[in-house]
């Protein structure tokens, strides 16, 4: 099992993987990126948050999400925790498109929705303007 510093290592890189990929204007390797980094990661729902959350920190909404689609491929288990807060990144970068279709995901996948996901889906929109 990883230890918690080896994980921060992992999340570390992705970030740096996305800022590099994101400055040579090759975003378009970046789900194979963050394949090769998470794919042999044991990953668990909070560590999975802090990089999410470094993400959008670094304003990297399209990798967020990247990251949560490379996630359920490898069958991570959708949690409200996950979705709601890949929506307030959604909503940081008025994704509004991203939000409602997290939000339908969730709907699908039997996931619950509360407050704060509802809340953070209609700020995207608003901040969308949509």
């Amino acid at each position: 099992m990883q230890s918690t510093l080896d994980m921060d290592s992992v999340v570390q890189n992705v970030c740096r993987d996305v800022k590099a990929l994101r400055d040579k204007g090759r975003s378009d390797h970046l789900e194979l990126i963050l394949r090769r980094r998470l794919g042999d990661s044991l990953l668990d729902e909070g560590r999975v948050l802090h990089l999410l959350k470094e993400l959008g920190n670094a304003n990297e909404c399209k990798a967020s999400l990247q990251v949560l689609h490379c996630l359920q491929q490898c069958n991570l288990e959708m949690t409200v925790y996950l979705a709601s807060t890949s929506i307030s990144i959604c909503r940081k970068m008025s994704a509004w498109i991203e939000a409602v279709r997290i939000l339908r995901e969730m709907e699908d996948s039997g996931v619950e929705r509360h407050t704060v996901t509802y809340s953070a889906a209609v700020s995207a929109c608003e901040k969308g303007k949509q």
